[in-house]
């Protein structure tokens, strides 16, 4: 939920069930697939990667942290015109193409660990803790 609300997502709503539990977000918005790069780059602090196949305006916008990108076919089925995740396979380049649908890196490590900081920041403020974050990307 975090890093859909830093893309400026609206509508929010679970998606993508995975034994039970859904893994993903589809939300609103009105962006530029540029612009949502931008802001996704500057949520995590690491450069994203844009395929824009899908329409030049992002208006319905899934989000699965981590390594989902072989889940396009079925973000596509659900009406997604960008799917913004960490990583996929190199399949799913032409797959987005073939599905029309904008694919959004961040980087595995770097949309994972997004929500990681936003816990520890609010476990701090709420126990009165002092954390740290020990950032070890590996660069894969």
């Amino acid at each position: 939920m975090l890093l859909a609300k830093a893309l400026g997502l609206s509508n929010v709503h679970p998606i993508l069930p995975l034994k039970g539990q859904p893994v993903g977000l589809m939300g609103v918005a009105d962006v530029s697939r540029e612009a949502l790069a931008d802001r996704l780059t500057a949520a995590t602090g690491a450069q994203s990667k844009l395929l824009g196949a899908g329409p030049s305006r992002c208006r319905h916008v899934a989000v699965v942290t981590g390594g989902a990108g072989g889940e396009l076919g079925k973000i596509a089925e659900l009406g997604a015109d960008t799917f913004v995740t960490g990583e996929a396979p190199h399949w799913a380049a032409t797959a987005a193409e073939d599905c029309k649908i904008n694919l959004l890196l961040g980087g595995h490590y770097a949309t994972e660990t997004f929500g990681v900081r936003a816990l520890a920041e609010r476990m701090a403020l709420q126990f009165e803790l002092e954390w740290e974050f020990l950032d070890h990307p590996t660069g894969l």
